[in-house]
């Protein structure tokens, strides 16, 4: 049975409301849905995400879903989550915290690295 993604990422924004009440009272979120990445690519992808969180105090990278496959992982900055980038449904599901900009500056640099690997279904629809 195949879900339609407009179904799997009206839920995942819905899921991702509800996080940020209970993680993060009063924040905006951003939700990207990409095409889903190949493991090796999401491999790719993780380990630039654990460069980024290396070159930078004070963001850290937590990997993995407690089953061993590692297809989500958060970055951490000030001990606060500020991207959460998963990669288990159809889609490759990328949301950003709204403040994250002021605790990790130049993680839009890591954003536009990742653009060029891919980009928002709704940009594959026009």
């Amino acid at each position: 049975m195949r879900v339609p993604p407009v179904v799997v990422t009206s839920t995942l924004m819905v899921m991702g409301l509800v996080i940020s009440d209970y993680y993060l009272p009063q924040a905006t979120l951003e939700v990207k849905a990409y095409r889903r990445l190949s493991d090796y690519s999401f491999g790719v992808m993780r380990e630039e995400a654990k460069a980024f969180a290396e070159a930078r105090g004070g963001v850290r990278l937590e990997v993995g879903s407690g089953d061993g496959s590692e297809r989500y992982f958060v970055l951490h900055a000030d001990g606060q989550p500020v991207m959460l980038v998963d990669n288990s449904s159809m889609q490759l599901v990328v949301i950003v915290a709204g403040d994250a900009g002021e605790r990790a500056p130049d993680l839009r640099e890591l954003q536009e690295q990742w653009r060029v690997r891919t980009r928002p279904d709704w940009e594959l629809w026009r």
